[in-house]
């Protein structure tokens, strides 16, 4: 943990750069730039590939989803509003969508819906030899997308869906432009994106820094910042220093030990917020290696009840957030969450013990591969974690590897992982279904961690039929007793992020961990 002294001479090198290196501003009429510290940037910035944590909080400035989440009216985002498509009526199987007029690409070209469609397409996302093959995973069930008209289209699913707006507010929901991207390919697109947003791509290199410059023919209006810098600075101390200097306008990524010492200083705002995310780990159910222990679902038993996640959480996180005790009965899941849900494997060490010794297990070293700093607190939650389990007679190796090439690289008996919970706001379709159903990656990569029982996919694909909510709800509480039974994994707590800004502005941080620069989330005062 840092202290005060010890960032000083950090503080005072970053502020001598400050001086020299910071765009003036002019006038008052002129608008700022803003610098932003990050501690990295993804390699790829197209829509579907290039999806990750750090590319999210960008995105939103330079492109554009078809419907919007309103977190301004709605805290949690369930309120859908018109972004790129204004109108969407559902007739049986297929969504009429109509489109905002006089919309322009960054390179000045208009959007129509040959954009969208082209967005949308199997060409694209769907087919049998996509482009950006990961768009499978979002667009489940289509059939065809067709345009209507200039600024009209239609989706067609396999069955009624009422989830497609949800879904259009999503990553497959940014549109891209047809005839560029077609021009330099996928690859380059990455490189070079355009969209529809507030701000174009001027400059990128993923291993150093973002430039987004103002666009002023952005549908919506000229956006507050001239110029937005995502510049990397890999440690958390010089981010610091550099915000605490006024070299930097923002920070992201702050340790939670370090939250206080950074509130202490003069100038600075912390923002903190619970993501639709959950870090967790997997186990390895599969009889690879074929001596695994942990195809023994009592061993899976033992080491959750082993396991008092709530003092860990509030050890490492001060009480700002909370280990969910029942599996996806996540509080962002509003009618479908239910406080009361009873927990099926609570902590017990006396039980626990007793479960190991229905086992075959003899001690045995059991391989957990982990990310090295990928989640935050994840490392030091684990050294706990594997004490615990000690305690039960139970031997855990934690493996802290650089990158998930190395986590994925067998043997290993378990995982890191996370889930989000947002892919259709309010439903827990994403973690229970899309990411542990019969064609996730969970289920189907050469690293795979477990195979779907015939029991979870039958009562999987009747949640994905229904549509009534208080069937969809019975299907959904039936799926996860399913998962519950064999527990091929363990969510940790509700992750959460912050990031840091100097005075004299007004931020809203999305629980997404979307950082817009622009409209009713940003403005300087």
């Amino acid at each position: 943990m840092y202290t005060r002294r010890e960032v000083g001479s950090l503080i005072l090198g970053a502020g001598a750069l400050s001086l020299a290196g910071r765009m003036p501003r002019a006038n008052a009429a002129d608008r700022p730039s803003l610098t932003i510290a990050v501690d990295n940037l993804w390699a790829n910035m197209a829509t579907i590939n290039g999806i990750s944590t750090t590319s999210r909080r960008i995105f939103p400035n330079f492109y554009d989803t078809l419907v919007d989440r309103d977190y301004i009216k709605d805290e949690n985002g369930l309120l859908f509003a018109p972004k790129l498509a204004t109108k969407w009526e559902q007739n049986g199987n297929v969504w009429s969508i109509q489109l905002r007029e006089g919309v322009k690409f960054h390179d000045g070209t208009e959007m129509t819906s040959e954009d969208a469609v082209f967005t949308l397409s199997p060409e694209r996302l769907w087919g049998p030899k996509p482009f950006e093959p990961r768009g499978k995973t979002f667009t489940a069930g289509f059939k065809r997308v067709e345009a209507t008209g200039k600024y009209t289209f239609e989706i067609e699913t396999e069955r009624p869906d009422p989830n497609i707006p949800a879904k259009l507010t999503g990553y497959i929901g940014f549109v891209v432009p047809k005839k560029y991207y077609m021009e330099v390919g996928v690859d380059g697109f990455g490189q070079k994106p355009i969209g529809t947003g507030p701000y174009k791509v001027t400059t990128f290199r993923s291993g150093e820094i973002m430039v987004l410059e103002a666009f002023d023919d952005y549908w919506d209006g000229a956006p507050p910042v001239k110029q937005i810098s995502w510049k990397i600075v890999p440690e958390f101390a010089a981010r610091m220093a550099g915000l605490v200097s006024g070299e930097f306008d923002f920070m992201v990524n702050i340790p939670t030990d370090q939250e206080k010492t950074l509130e202490s200083y003069k100038g600075v705002v912390l923002k903190r917020v619970l993501a639709d995310n959950y870090p967790a780990f997997a186990f390895n159910t599969r009889p690879d290696p074929a001596d695994n222990p942990l195809v023994d679902a009592n061993l899976r038993y033992a080491m959750v009840q082993a396991i008092d996640m709530d003092s860990i959480v509030q050890a490492l996180f001060n009480g700002t957030t909370e280990h969910p005790a029942v599996p996806f009965n996540f509080k962002e899941y509003g009618k479908f969450y239910d406080p009361n849900l009873p927990v099926k494997l609570p902590y017990d060490v006396a039980a626990a013990k007793a479960l190991v010794a229905k086992t075959k297990y003899k001690g045995e070293k059991l391989l957990w591969h982990i990310t090295r700093q990928f989640y935050p607190n994840y490392e030091a939650a684990a050294e706990i974690m594997v004490e615990q389990w000690r305690e039960i007679g139970v031997n855990v190796e934690a493996q802290v590897l650089d990158n998930f090439e190395l986590v994925y690289r067998r043997p290993y008996h378990l995982m890191n992982m996370s889930m989000s919970s947002d892919f259709i706001p309010g439903d827990p379709y994403q973690p229970l279904w899309l990411d542990w159903g019969p064609t996730a990656s969970r289920s189907t990569a050469n690293w795979k961690t477990w195979d779907p029982t015939p029991e979870f996919v039958e009562l999987g694909k009747k949640f994905d039929a229904t549509t009534e909510f208080e069937e969809r709800k019975k299907a959904y509480l039936a799926l996860s007793e399913e998962w519950q039974r064999v527990t091929p994994g363990y969510y940790l707590w509700k992750s959460v992020y912050n990031c840091a800004h100097r005075t004299g502005i007004e931020f809203k941080f999305k629980p997404n961990g979307e950082m817009r620069i622009y409209g009713d989330y940003f403005k300087f005062v």
